[in-house]
C-alpha cells in the first residue's frame, strides 16, 4: 500500500461530487470551494449543489385570504461560527438570503427578523471561521398591493415539509399550501385551514422526525396527516395551576433532547410611566411521560439552553458558545427592540435584560455578538 499522499486538487471528480453531496448547507459550499481553483470550479454552486438541499430561497407562494397578491416563503438559517483555530466555542448568528442566487446574506437579530445595521456590507472569512447550519426557520410576507416590497408576515409561525408548507397566523388558525414550483399560479392552488371540531386554535407548530405537529392553546398537541391533510389530537393538555391561567399568555413547541416539549410563557402587566406595559415574569417547561402517559414539568435543562426566537425555537448545548448560560431560555419581548435581549434562569426564576455594554466578552450574552459584527 502507497503512503503517498493525494492533493485536494488531485481527486477524482467523482469523488469531489460525493462530497459535495455530503454538504449540510451552502454555506460549507462556498467555504469548501475556497480551498482550491479545482474545488472552486467543480464546486458550482448552481450546477453541483444536490438538489435535495434546496430550501427555495424566496418562493413564491399562492394568495392567501383575500390578498390580492401572492405571497413569499422567506427561509432563514441559525449557524454556529466559530475560530478555525479554536473550535471549542462559538457565537450564534441567523441570516437570510438577499437574492435569489443566494451569494449574499443579510444578518439578522438571532432573536427577531430585525436586520442587524450595516450587515449588508460586511464578510466573512470563512478560511478564519468556520460556520455551521444547526437550524432553519421560515416566514411568510405578502406584498403590497401596489409595489413589490414585502409587507408585515402572514403567520407568526411557519415550518416546510417537502412541498407543503403549514402556518399559523396572527389569529391562531393553522393554514397550508402546496409550495410545488408551477402551483402558485394554479386557482385550484389555495391556502386551505386545517382545524378539528375539538381544536380551532393554535399556538405554535413544528416538525419532529419528519413529522409535523401543533400546540393548541389550551397546551394539547395535535398530529397532522400529511397524506390525509387532517389534523389527530396526539397527547392530553399541559397541566397549569387557575391562578396561573391568565398569565400564561404564549405557549411553544421545541425538541429536547429528541423529544417533543412544551414552554408556558407567563407575563404580566406593569405601570410604567403611567403607561401598562406587559412583562415576561417566568417559563415552566413540560415534557411527556410515556409511562404515566401525562405531562410532568422539567426543572432543569442541564447544560441545554433554549433560544426562543419569533419565528422558531430549538436548544443548543451552552458549552458550545461564548457566555451561554445551561439551565436558561433565551427570548426577546413581544415588542421586538434592535440589541434588546431577555435571558430566564430556569434554577432561580431570574430574568436579565441585556444593557448596552454587555456585549462584551464577560456577558451571558456574548453568544450573539461575534467579532466581526
Amino acid at each position: 500500500m502507497s503512503d503517498q499522499s493525494v492533493e485536494w486538487s488531485d481527486l477524482p471528480e467523482e469523488l469531489v461530487d460525493e462530497v459535495a453531496s455530503r454538504l449540510f448547507s451552502k454555506v460549507e459550499l462556498l467555504r469548501s470551494r475556497s480551498l482550491c481553483k479545482t474545488w472552486r470550479s467543480a464546486f458550482s454552486i448552481h450546477k453541483r449543489y444536490p438538489k435535495r438541499h434546496n430550501r427555495n430561497p424566496g418562493r413564491v407562494l399562492s394568495r392567501y385570504s383575500s390578498y390580492t397578491k401572492p405571497c413569499r416563503l422567506s427561509p432563514a438559517a441559525f449557524f454556529r461560527v466559530f475560530l478555525s483555530s479554536c473550535q471549542n466555542k462559538g457565537w450564534l448568528i441567523k441570516t437570510q438570503d438577499v437574492s435569489d442566487s443566494e451569494t449574499r446574506k443579510k444578518l439578522l437579530h438571532p432573536l427577531s427578523r430585525v436586520p442587524v445595521d450595516g450587515s449588508s456590507h460586511q464578510t466573512l472569512d470563512l478560511l478564519k471561521y468556520t460556520v455551521s447550519e444547526i437550524h432553519q426557520s421560515y416566514n411568510v410576507y405578502r406584498y403590497y398591493d401596489f409595489s413589490n416590497k414585502l409587507t408585515s408576515n402572514v403567520f407568526a409561525r411557519v415550518v416546510l415539509v417537502d412541498n407543503l408548507v403549514f402556518g399559523v397566523n396572527d389569529k391562531k388558525e393553522i393554514w397550508w399550501c402546496n409550495n410545488e414550483e408551477g402551483n402558485k399560479n394554479d386557482k385550484n392552488n389555495v391556502w386551505t385551514r386545517v382545524s378539528d371540531k375539538d381544536a380551532e386554535y393554535f399556538s405554535d407548530i413544528i416538525v419532529h422526525k419528519g413529522q409535523v405537529y401543533a400546540l393548541d392553546v389550551n397546551g394539547a398537541i395535535w398530529w397532522i396527516s400529511l397524506s390525509e391533510l387532517k389534523i389527530f389530537q396526539y397527547g392530553p393538555s399541559t397541566p397549569i395551576d387557575y391562578y396561573e391561567y391568565d398569565d400564561c399568555k404564549d405557549k411553544r413547541l421545541v425538541e429536547y433532547c429528541g423529544e417533543l416539549c412544551i414552554i408556558h410563557r407567563f407575563r404580566k402587566k406593569f405601570r410604567v410611566r403611567r403607561v401598562d406595559v406587559e412583562r415576561t415574569t417566568g417559563f415552566k417547561v413540560y415534557k411527556m411521560d410515556m409511562d404515566l402517559v401525562e405531562w410532568v414539568e422539567v426543572k432543569c435543562l442541564g447544560d441545554n439552553a433554549f433560544v426562543m426566537a419569533t419565528d422558531s425555537c430549538f436548544s443548543v448545548l451552552a458549552r458550545d458558545y461564548y457566555g451561554c448560560l445551561e439551565n436558561a431560555i433565551y427570548f426577546t419581548e413581544g415588542k421586538v427592540v434592535k440589541n434588546v435581549n431577555y435571558v430566564f434562569k430556569l434554577g432561580d426564576g431570574s430574568v436579565k435584560k441585556k444593557k448596552l455594554a454587555e456585549s462584551s466578552s464577560e456577558s451571558c450574552f456574548h453568544m450573539f455578538y461575534p467579532p466581526f459584527l
